[in-house]
């Protein structure tokens, strides 16, 4: 891309403030986040000396390993996904479900997907209630999974 091009309105860099999440099994959840955080893979490496060369180690690749995925929302009433979590954190009912988690353009098109296997809750959380201000009830879902996958 040339330079003098880079600030022109066919290129805008996207935003990660427009974004879409959505639970497969739930087409009609109540899916508006205002913050997701913990889509990160890190591959480890296990070291291994060279039989006979005291100076060399081998960096061999471990299997990757997965952040918790973290949702942040105003607190609603009787939501289905609220119902998901009792049923896993209070009745030890799991039922993971994929989420397709979307960065959308101005335009609303998807820039850039990523598909999120096997999620289930592991931790809820409310946010400090204060009565001396004036924010919105946050309530912070943790989830767990098997692993993600840009598409």
């Amino acid at each position: 891309m040339a330079k003098d091009n880079f600030f022109s309105s066919d290129y805008a860099p996207p935003t990660a403030f427009y974004f879409a999440v959505k639970f497969a099994g739930f087409p009609d959840m109540d899916c508006s986040f205002q913050e997701v955080s913990g889509l990160q893979v890190t591959l480890g490496t296990e070291e291994r000396k060279e039989g006979g060369e005291n100076d060399f180690v081998h960096h061999l690749p471990k299997p990757p390993t997965y952040s918790d995925l973290v949702l942040k929302r105003c607190l609603l009433h009787n939501s289905k996904l609220t119902n998901w979590c009792k049923n896993a954190l209070e009745d030890f009912k799991f039922d993971p479900k994929d989420i397709k988690l979307q960065l959308l353009g101005a335009n609303g098109g998807s820039l850039a997907s990523w598909s999120i296997i096997k999620a289930y809750p592991i931790s809820w959380e409310l946010s400090t209630l204060n009565s001396t201000s004036n924010d919105l009830a946050i309530e912070t879902l943790t989830l767990k999974y098997r692993n993600f996958k840009k598409d």
